[in-house]
């Protein structure tokens, strides 16, 4: 039980790798909340976790939406009073190439792989900064690195952002005790992931896809005390698919 007493926020907890880190943490005794756009699968997501007599609620969230943000937070206060770890997991995966991108789809893309987690490491840092303690998870990608050889650009530039965006804030906070790290997924086997074809998958050198349990295990890690000397690292999850 790592993390009794504590208070998780998991972004996009209503399926896939959200909803593995939110039985992970869970499991760890966390009370989670799950924030999803889709509030029938952070629904789902919950009766999962209170089956295993766990604390967690479902809350509606556009990620970005400030006014959205402000909502979560304030909610999450008034139940809790406290919020310990913050896992900025939704993202939003569109697989254009640049001439093909539209502004629309471009802004779209950003305003939730990057612009979210803005918001929300922003509206939570007064309360890690006067607690003088927490931990803030990013969901990166390999194709932030790579540049995408089937991710497409938008996808590819909110995560580059979304990774320096990740040592900016460790750097900001970490006077204050508060550690930020990310976590850098390869080929998850997860619906986003569904499109690869089967050549990209056996270019991964331990021969498989990984599954949303990998990425939780090592959220599970950084946030514990087992990492409190770790802060602004990008952790590869990616079967060897890329080393660096």
């Amino acid at each position: 039980m790592m993390f009794k007493d504590q208070v998780a926020i998991v972004t996009g907890g209503g399926q896939g790798i959200g909803r593995a880190l939110c039985k992970a943490f869970a499991r760890e005794g966390a009370a989670v909340v799950v924030a999803d756009i889709d509030l029938a699968q952070a629904h789902n997501t919950v009766q999962l976790l209170k089956a295993s007599e766990a604390t967690a609620f479902a809350i509606q969230t556009d990620v970005s939406s400030a006014t959205a943000i402000k909502a979560l937070v304030n909610t999450v206060l008034d139940r809790f009073s406290r919020i310990d770890i913050l896992i900025n997991n939704a993202g939003l995966g569109l697989f254009r190439s640049v001439e093909a991108c539209s502004e629309e789809e471009w802004d779209r893309v950003l305003n939730v792989n990057l612009k979210g987690p803005f918001l929300l490491s922003k509206a939570v840092m007064p309360i890690l900064k006067t607690q003088q303690s927490g931990t803030i998870i990013n969901m990166v990608s390999v194709a932030g690195k790579t540049g995408g050889v089937v991710a497409g650009a938008p996808y590819s530039v909110s995560k580059a952002g979304l990774e320096c965006l990740t040592k900016a804030l460790a750097r900001e906070l970490a006077p204050y005790r508060v550690r930020v790290n990310g976590i850098a997924p390869g080929i998850i086997d997860t619906p986003m992931a569904a499109h690869h074809p089967p050549a990209f998958i056996e270019a991964i050198p331990l021969g498989e896809k990984g599954r949303p349990e990998d990425i939780a295990a090592a959220a599970l890690f950084l946030a514990s005390e087992n990492a409190r000397h770790i802060t602004g690292e990008i952790l590869d999850i990616n079967g060897g698919l890329m080393m660096d």
